[in-house]
C-alpha cells in the first residue's frame, strides 16, 4: 500500500474523490475500499506513457457519472 492512501482518505472524510497517480496498487484499492464511505475513482498512470488522453476521459466521465 502507498504510504499516502490513508492520508488521502482521512482528507476527503467520505466525500467522493477521484485519485489519479502511478503508484496505485491493489493494496491501496482494498484499503480505500475497506475505509472510503463514499465514491471512490483510483486511477492508475502508466509511468512510461505518462498522463494520456485517457487518464483525463475516464476521471471525468466517472465524475458526470455521480451527477
Amino acid at each position: 500500500m502507498f504510504w499516502k492512501t490513508p492520508q488521502i482518505v482521512d482528507w476527503v472524510r467520505g466525500r467522493p474523490f477521484a485519485w489519479v497517480d502511478d503508484l496505485i496498487t491493489d493494496a491501496d484499492r482494498a484499503w480505500v475500499e475497506a475505509h472510503h464511505q463514499g465514491p471512490a475513482l483510483l486511477h492508475h498512470v502508466d509511468p512510461k506513457a505518462g498522463l494520456t488522453a485517457d487518464d483525463f476521459a475516464h476521471p471525468a466521465a466517472w465524475a458526470r457519472q455521480l451527477g
